[in-house]
């Protein structure tokens, strides 16, 4: 079985906490999906007995963070990053709906500002701003 996520990935540039153990790492989250995240955080040694991690993930626009337990997929290490992909494992059905509607509105904000036209013609479209 390919470990690949295969659900539509949005980028995103948030600051999550990853709990191992009783350990806490600040991480920098780049790209979001459904079914996982992919994380960097700065090199640093790293002890974990599994491949399970928990994770708190703010998520703009929402009033509480998400949490989520996870199964490290994917490690890529050089020089100054040590990045990770995650594969979440569990979450609350409130909480994955909400993700599911965050990545719903952020992928359609992704698609908004272009206008196809039937003869291949795009027109930008001013993204339309909420008052908050």
């Amino acid at each position: 079985m390919s470990e690949r996520r295969n659900a539509m990935r949005v980028p995103i540039g948030v600051y999550l906490d990853q709990i191992v153990g009783d350990e806490t790492h600040r991480c920098f989250g780049t790209d979001l999906s459904p079914t996982g995240v992919y994380m960097e955080r700065p090199f640093s040694e790293l002890t974990r007995p599994t491949r399970e991690v928990q994770l708190e993930l703010p998520l703009p626009g929402l009033s509480e963070p998400l949490w989520a337990r996870g199964e490290v997929i994917y490690d890529r290490v050089d020089g100054l990053f040590h990045g990770q992909a995650i594969r979440f494992v569990a979450m609350a059905r409130a909480e994955r709906k909400a993700l599911e509607r965050f990545l719903f509105e952020e992928r359609r904000a992704l698609y908004r500002p272009y206008v196809r036209l039937s003869h291949g013609v795009r027109v930008v479209r001013p993204a339309k701003r909420n008052a908050n």
